[in-house]
């Protein structure tokens, strides 16, 4: 089972898609949580029937109850050098999950442009959130009205639009689009 270290920006989209406990075991992956990552507050914003904007804070200790997410923290020594360096440039959620990922071999998943530059760079994978809905609606077999209401649910709350050049925009478009005609 390969390990995938979560940054804020990817957690946020993940939790727009629906409750971690009921998808994202599906994904035969390991989610590990850094600690700095858990300490911001993570929020999804709705919209009132008014128009004004609500952030509904995402409670992570049900996904660490579960075992959904695994928290992790960077060990002494060169792992928490690597954090300090990285955390000159990057915001310490982002620093941390990329230290982490990067001594331990393992995966980040990541949304955050400079995140994602400096962690290839550093010849580290980086799952993004189009990577891992799409990896998951092959592996669990998702049915095509599943992804739509995931990527609009990303779109909605989380308020995340992939850029022209982001991987998958195309797939990300073309599924949105099937929906809205």
């Amino acid at each position: 089972m390969t390990d995938v270290v979560l940054d804020t920006c990817c957690l946020i989209n993940l939790c727009a898609v629906g409750d971690l406990r009921t998808w994202l075991p599906q994904t035969a992956l390991k989610w590990h949580l850094p600690r700095a990552v858990a300490n911001e507050a993570i929020f999804l914003k709705t919209t009132n029937e008014d128009g004004t904007v609500q952030k509904s804070p995402v409670d992570l200790s049900l996904y660490q109850d579960a075992g959904v997410l695994i928290p992790c923290d960077v060990a002494t020594g060169p792992e928490t050098d690597l954090f300090v360096r990285l955390a000159v440039d990057l915001d310490d959620g982002e620093a941390m999950a990329l230290a982490i990922a990067d001594a331990r071999g393992w995966s980040l998943a990541s949304d955050d442009r400079k995140a994602i530059e400096v962690a290839g760079r550093r010849g580290v994978r980086i799952l993004t959130t189009a990577e891992v809905i799409r990896d998951w609606s092959a592996t669990a077999d998702v049915p095509h009205e599943s992804i739509v209401a995931a990527l609009t649910r990303v779109e909605r709350l989380a308020r995340f639009i992939p850029a022209p050049d982001y991987p998958l925009y195309e797939w990300w478009c073309k599924i949105v689009r099937s929906h809205r005609g």
